[in-house]
């Protein structure tokens, strides 16, 4: 009786299924044509602001059951699938797999592109200026532990600009093949996860081993097969390493995201909704940095991150990277940015880009 009920629901589904299988494949044609017309023009293959318009459209759009947030993840994989139609790209991110940098990646590019993993971000950025990859993906500021020092510095002398961000939320868990914590003698972990958890080890894990990794998912991948060891890692890093959860979400605060940034050697299509950053040192002055920012407050453009770090080719000398809402050719941005270079000993614009808020 159950299965005289199912079968024309099956049914049912088969004949949709069928229809979904003959539009994406119209999708793909699509955007073969599409293809066509961006080489012609010089545009890139991926145009994270357009991409970013459809999924505004699919939560205007959706009526349900399917939540928003499964649908979106549906479509980036569309768009990631229709790309490799268009040109197969290779992204470069902080590996191993499974690392926050490389699920970010996932998230911004999709599954059907080429992930290349590195083994630091200086390499992401190497892989990016040889031409080897034709983005990457690095982390720049936490919520919880700030500004990613090392992401700043690689900007310095880089000539990779910013292409898009994207923002993923952190989620730590313990991953271990343990019977209980309690046979838990060694941890391995990065030290931003630590960091956000330290509480929580303190209580639950009192006078472990801690063993410090390049990252989350080397932590996992140095626990796997011992059953006196555990890892500070991501969810999905358990799966792909044989691992068990013995706690989810460890970390000490609600909110913890990790924004991240594409980076690639040309610059990023206007989408409407932009943000622009920049970079440069001032003079050892009083009042320097006031006067810096100054032609921003009058061009009424928002600031929306000022972040100071310690020049490397100089002692106690400073350098400001700064984000500001609208594109760098704006006519307000052109006049302020005009006024910011001449009152600086450096200064450099890293790139605009879609606003990855939006």
């Amino acid at each position: 009786m159950e299965t005289d009920k199912l079968a024309p629901l099956r049914a049912k589904i088969d004949a949709l299924d069928g229809k979904l299988i003959r539009l994406l494949n119209e999708r793909a044609r699509l955007g073969m044509k599409i293809a066509e017309v961006k080489a012609q023009s010089g545009a890139p293959v991926f145009m994270p602001g357009r991409e970013q318009q459809i999924l505004r459209s699919i939560g205007e759009r959706n009526g349900g059951p399917l939540a928003t947030e499964s649908l979106c993840h549906i479509f980036r994989e569309i768009f990631s699938a229709t790309r490799a139609v268009e040109k197969p790209l290779t992204i470069t991110c902080l590996g191993p797999e499974g690392s926050f940098s490389h699920l970010a990646a996932r998230r911004l590019f999709g599954s059907s592109a080429e992930h290349l993993l590195a083994a630091g971000i200086d390499m992401v950025f190497q892989n990016v200026e040889r031409g080897v990859a034709d983005f990457g993906v690095v982390p720049i500021e936490n919520t919880i532990e700030g500004a990613v020092g090392q992401t700043m510095d690689l900007f310095l002398d880089s000539p990779a600009r910013i292409f898009a961000e994207t923002y993923y939320e952190i989620h730590l868990n313990l991953l271990s093949n343990a019977q209980s914590m309690g046979a838990i003698t060694t941890l391995y972990t990065h030290y931003m996860p630590l960091a956000q958890c330290r509480g929580w080890v303190g209580r639950n894990l009192p006078g472990v081993k801690i063993i410090e990794t390049n990252s989350t998912a080397e932590a996992a991948m140095l626990a796997h097969g011992k059953q006196d060891a555990a890892a500070i890692a991501a969810y999905e890093a358990a799966s792909l390493y044989g691992l068990e959860i013995l706690a989810e979400k460890i970390e000490e605060r609600h909110g913890n995201q990790t924004r991240f940034l594409a980076i690639a050697m040309r610059d990023c299509p206007k989408s409407g909704d932009d943000k622009t950053s920049i970079l440069f040192s001032t003079k050892d002055q009083a009042g320097a940095l006031q006067r810096v920012l100054k032609p921003f407050s009058d061009e009424k453009l928002n600031l929306s991150r000022i972040q100071s770090r310690p020049n490397p080719s100089g002692q106690w000398e400073y350098v400001f990277f700064v984000d500001f809402d609208g594109h760098k050719d704006s006519a307000a941005a052109r006049r302020a940015l005009d006024k910011v270079r001449k009152q600086t000993e450096s200064f450099k614009v890293l790139g605009s880009y879609p606003n990855g808020r939006a």
